[in-house]
């Protein structure tokens, strides 16, 4: 674990801090800490008809980041093409603004804080902390670059991983934390138990669980690369696909509940029903559901 960073950049005055995620429709990836995907809503009476679309401000402007929501509707979410920016957009589907970073947002979704501070990763070597009015906070400098979509703590703390093996956890204020290397890219979308502890996949085909003060709690092995995101049960359980095909199931102390395969590679995260089911897509073109 190391504690240094040599490339922050700070471009505005720091401010107190506020705890923990938005409470709001869709804040981060999944939508909550533990990743379950479960939305707070009904859509029962979703007619499932087009209300708007929206058009980038370049031709290729693809977007592979996945929306979030703050408490006042604005849509936010990051595009990876030519205008490689972070966009945030009415309830209406009109523009509010966009924020342009270095190079492109390459899959990261973006994470709200309670604040309405909203935080990205970019391929330009930053994670981006911008105002909700669409104007620069600060920018922390990494070893290399993310796609990684953060996951905002209770007490504001941001983890995500990048391209450099390392894990971070970067303080509200800009400032990091700590690091902590693995042994691989560590590009997996990071979630957090109910007790705190950080799992994140990464490249070095482990399943990696942090205490929240970035020491090693356990890491688990599969037989490939981890490219996917964990997902957090009720009861603690850890699913966690690997590009060996199986989605493991993983107890809070890191041994082995279940697995099942093949055909399961994937870069995508499990969805938990409120009856425990576990949904899961794969990359070769069919869903799965476990018990």
């Amino acid at each position: 674990m190391e504690t240094r960073n040599e490339m922050k950049e700070i471009d505005s005055p720091t401010q107190a801090p506020v705890d923990g995620p938005m409470d709001s429709a869709w804040p981060m990836k999944c939508h909550d800490l533990r990743h379950t995907a479960q939305s707070p809503y009904s859509t029962e009476d979703n007619p499932h008809t087009e209300k708007w679309r929206f058009k980038t401000e370049w031709w290729d402007g693809t977007i592979e980041s996945s929306p979030v929501i703050s408490n006042d509707g604005t849509i936010y979410f990051g595009s990876m093409g030519t205008d490689h920016k972070l966009y945030a957009i009415n309830p209406d589907g009109t523009k509010k603004w966009s924020y342009e970073v270095g190079l492109c947002i390459w899959g990261a979704s973006p994470a709200i804080a309670e604040d309405g501070t909203i935080y990205v990763p970019s391929w330009d070597g930053y994670l981006h902390a911008v105002y909700p009015n669409g104007t620069r906070k600060w920018r922390f400098g990494l070893g290399g670059n993310s796609d990684s979509s953060p996951a905002i703590g209770d007490d504001g703390t941001i983890y995500f991983g990048s391209t450099s093996s390392y894990i971070y956890a970067v303080n509200p204020n800009g400032t990091e934390k700590w690091r902590y290397q693995t042994g691989g890219w560590t590009m997996s979308d990071p979630a957090i138990g109910n007790d705190g502890a950080i799992y994140i996949g990464s490249y070095d085909n482990h399943l990696y669980s942090l205490n929240c003060n970035g020491t090693l709690k356990w890491r688990f092995g599969t037989g490939d690369r981890i490219r996917g995101h964990p997902s957090i049960a009720e009861d603690g359980t850890i699913y966690i696909p690997s590009w060996d095909d199986y989605l493991y199931a993983i107890h809070p102390n890191g041994t082995l509940r279940w697995k099942v395969g093949p055909g399961l590679g994937s870069s995508g995260s499990a969805a938990i029903a409120e009856d425990g089911t576990v949904y899961m897509a794969s990359w070769k073109g069919s869903g799965h559901r476990a018990p």
